[in-house]
């Protein structure tokens, strides 16, 4: 459509406009609209005339000198997405040119387009709440800023991206140690209670760190974790070298069952907090000196000693902490097999925790989801926006031969707390 024939229609939309303002006010907001696109669209499509006149140096059906060879050959349809709405333009076609013809007002226009739509995501990920877009985008869009729908359609894209993640292959993800964690938020309209985010993450034997699964999983029961177990070996995950986790009976159930042979460390912080929960507040600071001189033990016999020293001076006067030591305190204690630079990453699960402190302040903006699966999308773009800033494991040659070497050895040498149940 001439450009021209373009102007006559606007005029034309403008005054039936103005003289139904006043009888139907949603059709006047309608036709609004359709005037903003062919605003856009005369303006795009005058644009690409004048690119083209400047390609061949002339004017259409001009004739006299030319600046290079090639002619006009018609036109075809070419649909542009705008935040106004779908426009379509006839893009001119040449033939016969010494070099191809490619519009960069097209280009430029659809890359800023682009990039304004990859941006929005990653506000959403960035604690802005879908109200905030008016204000923020007011630079690009005016006073007319985005709709609700706009932004929920742009961030589609990253439901997209998850959707494609959590069903992706693991064959090829090695892991040395496998980390399972729950993160508590407030997921789902309708539900008061906060919801556990059951997170599988870790690192491969080749040092770098991965997340292998986000999944929805209630108060984190046996059967909430044995469906994250089975949904990664499921995907081809082989076995870790070694499970790491807080101590939640669903979970040391779930993995007992789905992977009974691998070794297993459980988070000192979690069990230091189980264990001074049940001592007076004036013993918390003298009982948690007490377990560091456990957790932190030049080697596995000295923390075996500083143990039975503990349970030998507590045990009567705090026999409920005591016992909370002593049950699954093998467990607490696997990191000392392993090669010494590794005991800091081992001892606790709280390996994502300042990334999860971040995941409650951005969903706290939000508030609840409408759906699980839009919490589940932002929390994995949370994730993925924090894992350059991740730290991997300094993985020498031979270091994964000793740690599956270790793992084989823990098999026929378990940890030996009988000289501490003697006193307990």
């Amino acid at each position: 459509m001439k450009t021209d024939t373009l102007m006559d229609a606007m005029r034309s939309r403008v005054i039936e406009l103005f003289h139904n303002r006043h009888e139907d006010e949603e059709n006047a907001r309608l036709s609004l609209g359709e005037l903003v696109r062919d605003g856009a669209r005369l303006m795009l499509q005058t644009a690409l005339e004048m690119e083209v006149e400047d390609f061949l140096g002339r004017a259409q059906y001009q004739r006299g000198k030319r600046k290079r060879r090639g002619y006009r050959n018609g036109t075809y349809r070419r649909t542009v997405k705008t935040m106004a709405g779908d426009i379509a333009v006839d893009k001119p076609k040449l033939r016969d040119t010494d070099i191809p013809f490619h519009s960069e007002i097209l280009r430029a226009w659809q890359r800023r387009s682009d990039e304004l739509s990859t941006l929005i995501p990653g506000l959403y990920l960035e604690g802005l709440s879908t109200r905030d877009f008016k204000r923020c985008m007011r630079a690009f869009w005016g006073e007319c800023g985005l709709s609700k729908s706009t932004v929920s359609r742009l961030n589609m894209r990253l439901h997209e991206e998850f959707e494609q993640w959590r069903r992706r292959d693991l064959s090829g993800e090695e892991m040395l140690m496998l980390f399972l964690d729950g993160l508590y938020a407030g997921v789902r309209f309708g539900i008061s209670d906060k919801e556990a985010v059951l997170v599988a993450h870790g690192y491969r034997k080749d040092g770098s760190r991965a997340v292998l699964g986000i999944t929805l999983g209630g108060r984190e029961s046996t059967s909430s974790w044995s469906e994250v177990l089975h949904d990664l070996e499921s995907r081809g995950l082989p076995p870790p070298s070694v499970l790491i986790s807080d101590g939640n009976p669903g979970l040391i159930s779930a993995m007992k069952s789905v992977w009974p042979d691998l070794a297993r460390q459980r988070c000192i912080q979690h069990r230091t907090r189980n264990i001074l929960d049940k001592v007076p507040d004036g013993m918390k600071t003298e009982i948690r000196k007490a377990l560091n001189a456990i957790w932190y033990a030049e080697d596995e016999r000295d923390a075996l000693e500083k143990a039975r020293e503990f349970v030998e001076k507590y045990g009567k006067r705090y026999e409920s902490a005591t016992r909370c030591l002593v049950n699954g305190l093998e467990d607490c204690l696997t990191f000392y097999r392993f090669p010494k630079k590794y005991w800091r990453h081992m001892r606790t699960s709280n390996l994502l925790e300042r990334t999860f402190r971040e995941v409650r302040r951005r969903t706290k903006v939000v508030g609840r989801f409408p759906t699980e699966r839009s919490a589940l999308a932002v929390i994995y773009g949370v994730l993925t926006i924090d894992s350059p800033k991740w730290r991997g494991l300094q993985i020498c040659p031979g270091d994964v031969e000793e740690v599956e070497n270790v793992v084989i050895a823990l098999k026929d040498n378990p940890i030996d707390l009988d000289s501490i149940r003697e006193v307990a």
